[in-house]
């Protein structure tokens, strides 16, 4: 089985082989569309090939980008792959959802079957893609989240609209105020998005009376992950892990 997530940023692949994730790749969603044909193109000939496959016959997928699913299926089609897009009826049967179906990402979704099926009732999930995700799940049921703006599409539109400003790396500074232009971006948005996540956690903790673990998931989740209260776990593939699951539950004999 093949396991796709298509992000607005990074598409990312997996090969699911023995219930276990191999071989994770991940390209960017917007390198154009003859590109990105090759390049899916040779990652499902790499990934159909791999040893002990859990389904040589079936690609899950999970997408916020609708208009790349129909050239994704497509080249499934071509190697006898077929490419199942997930919806809010795929989740149901994991999870109860309070929140509009219709609108929440399978991204989000997928993230939250995945951490009910590791045992953790209570959880905030915080996912640093594109956009900063919350997930809020208390007693195995999804309360609903939180949106705002992700740390690098914010550092890019700031870089691009103040001419000044050179792009930089994000990382954690000593201190919180800065001597020069560099270390000013780096810890405005080191500092200014870990005190708005913990605000965020504790808030929320509070409004719906519980004590959730917070387990952190996407790109810059290693960098903060020393600072935010209370300790967070760190799933790097959760979305991954999410798919795999719905797709051993739902698609695993059929062809």
């Amino acid at each position: 089985m093949i396991l796709i997530d298509v992000g607005n940023t990074n598409i990312v692949f997996a090969a699911s082989a023995n219930n276990l994730l191999k071989k994770i790749k991940r390209i960017k969603t917007n390198d154009g569309k003859k590109k990105l044909k090759n390049l899916i193109n040779k990652i499902i000939i790499d990934f159909a090939s791999t040893n002990k496959l859990d389904n040589h016959n079936v690609a899950i997928i999970s997408s916020v980008v609708p208009n790349l699913n129909l050239l994704i299926k497509n080249i499934l089609k071509k190697h006898s792959i077929k490419g199942y897009v997930i919806t809010s009826k795929d989740i149901l049967p994991f999870l109860r959802i309070k929140y509009n179906l219709k609108e929440i990402g399978a991204d989000r979704l997928a993230n939250s079957i995945a951490i009910i099926k590791n045992k953790i009732t209570n959880s905030i999930v915080i996912d640093f893609g594109t956009a900063t995700t919350f997930e809020v799940i208390k007693n195995k049921i999804f309360l609903g989240g939180i949106i705002f703006p992700g740390i690098n599409l914010s550092k890019e539109t700031l870089v691009k609209e103040a001419s000044l400003l050179k792009n930089t790396e994000i990382t954690k500074t000593n201190k919180i105020v800065a001597n020069n232009t560099q270390k000013s971006i780096q810890s405005g948005f080191y500092w200014g998005y870990l005190l708005a996540i913990n605000g965020l956690i504790k808030n929320i903790s509070i409004e719906n009376k519980f004590k959730p673990k917070i387990i952190l998931t996407g790109g810059l989740a290693n960098i903060f992950k020393n600072d935010i209260k209370p300790k967070p776990i760190i799933k790097p593939n959760l979305t991954l892990e999410g798919l795999q699951i719905i797709g051993s539950s739902h698609y695993a004999k059929k062809k």
